[in-house]
């Protein structure tokens, strides 16, 4: 893939105004696909980094973890944020990534 191949990212953004108001503007970037590649394997590598357990103990037995679901932002500027409870997206977009644990080839 050639440096030119890019994404055009439109989101909405929250600014305060200096009468102490909120007002939503639209924001349109354009992101590289290279770098946003490179910020997206960065914030997967962390997450494996994260939840890199095959087991979890507990007091009731031994489970195994085979699916991981959660929800992340994308910025303006391709970066990738993991979302928590009750978080609203202001200016980037909302992504919803549900990882399986591959079988064993055998």
């Amino acid at each position: 893939m050639d440096d030119t191949t890019t994404l055009t990212f439109i989101a909405v953004e929250e600014r305060e105004t200096t009468r102490g108001q909120t007002e939503l503007s639209r924001v349109t970037s354009k992101l590289s696909v290279d770098a946003l590649r490179d910020q997206f394997t960065q914030f997967m590598q962390g997450i494996e980094s994260a939840f890199a357990v095959d087991e979890v103990q507990t007091a009731h037995g031994v489970f195994q973890l085979n699916e991981i679901q959660f929800s992340a932002e994308m910025s303006a500027e391709g970066e990738f944020k993991l979302l928590g409870t009750g978080v609203g997206v202001s200016a980037g977009a909302a992504l919803t990534f549900v990882l399986t644990r591959r079988e064993a080839e055998g």
